[in-house]
């Protein structure tokens, strides 16, 4: 298998290759080249770009090196990170450097390539699978929404889109206190993506008599709708507006026929509505 380097974060003259890989293996939507783009973009002065790539059979190896550690693309950030492609290909070792690699799949197709590294668990994503209406499986959610009196909205233009975002970080920020728990960066990319990206990234809202309650950000797959980040104002605890804008998405998801993933962390409001977890694990090289 011949491999080329890539080590420029324009990611630009990779899309095509980037692309058929993709759409041969079997990654998360976090492994799609618009997510890499922009993360490149918005890192660009922060990691140095090792990036392998095969254009016959398609394959990518998004590897990064932040700090002396050698990670792959999307680190922090992206749930689920690992290889892009078919499973069984030869890869290439990883830059030779201390290596890190948080979020990968227990169930990772390229067993080839971690299991020479050291593996330890690092987090779960609840998911549910497609299925019934979450009104017949939690009957008690549905007549909460019911009688909260509130309104599901999905953000349409850019502009809309653009003022939930940053309604949904200045939650987060109040909820923090005085620091937001995304720092520069990461913000930059996530408003890339809101900006640039419409068919992958939703923005809801749940309102009552105009006013916005919470938002839930959302990344959306042909199969599989994620649900990034969730935040609610504190004023209206007492309704629990956040798990009510999670019901009224999840039974808009279970509707289209798609499962739902809630990215990392085991909370009791998404163990709630899960039918099971993906474990995701850390692996360390012998550096």
């Amino acid at each position: 298998m011949l491999w080329n380097w890539h080590r420029d974060p324009d990611l630009g003259p990779l899309a095509e290759a980037w692309g058929a890989a993709a759409a041969a293996g079997t990654g998360s939507v976090f492994q799609g080249f618009r997510f890499a783009r922009h993360w490149a973009a918005c890192f660009a002065d922060a990691v140095e770009f090792k990036i392998a790539w095969s254009a016959a059979p398609p394959a990518v190896v998004p590897m990064i090196v932040r700090d002396g550690v050698a990670a792959l693309l999307g680190d922090g950030l992206f749930d689920y990170v690992d290889l892009i492609g078919p499973p069984g290909r030869d890869v290439p070792p990883p830059c030779g450097a201390p290596a890190r690699f948080t979020g990968v799949p227990a169930a990772s197709p390229h067993a080839r390539f971690w299991g020479a590294m050291a593996a330890e668990p690092f987090s779960a994503a609840p998911v549910r699978a497609p299925g019934p209406d979450p009104a017949q499986t939690h009957p008690r959610a549905a007549r909460r929404f019911e009688a909260a009196g509130v309104e599901l909205r999905l953000a349409e233009c850019e502009r809309e889109r653009l003022r939930l975002l940053e309604w949904l970080l200045g939650q987060k920020a109040q909820a923090c206190g005085a620091a937001n728990v995304l720092g520069e960066r990461e913000q930059r990319w996530l408003r890339a993506m809101v900006e640039h990206e419409p068919r992958d990234c939703e923005l809801w809202s749940l309102s009552r008599r105009g006013e916005t309650m919470a938002g839930l950000l959302c990344w959306r797959s042909r199969g599989v709708r994620y649900g990034y980040t969730i935040a609610y104002d504190a004023r209206w605890a007492s309704l629990s507006p956040g798990v009510l804008v999670l019901f009224a998405v999840l039974r808009h998801t279970m509707k289209e026929g798609r499962s739902f993933n809630f990215l990392t962390g085991e909370q009791a409001y998404k163990l709630r509505f899960a039918t099971h977890c993906e474990r995701l694990l850390r692996y360390r090289n012998a550096q």
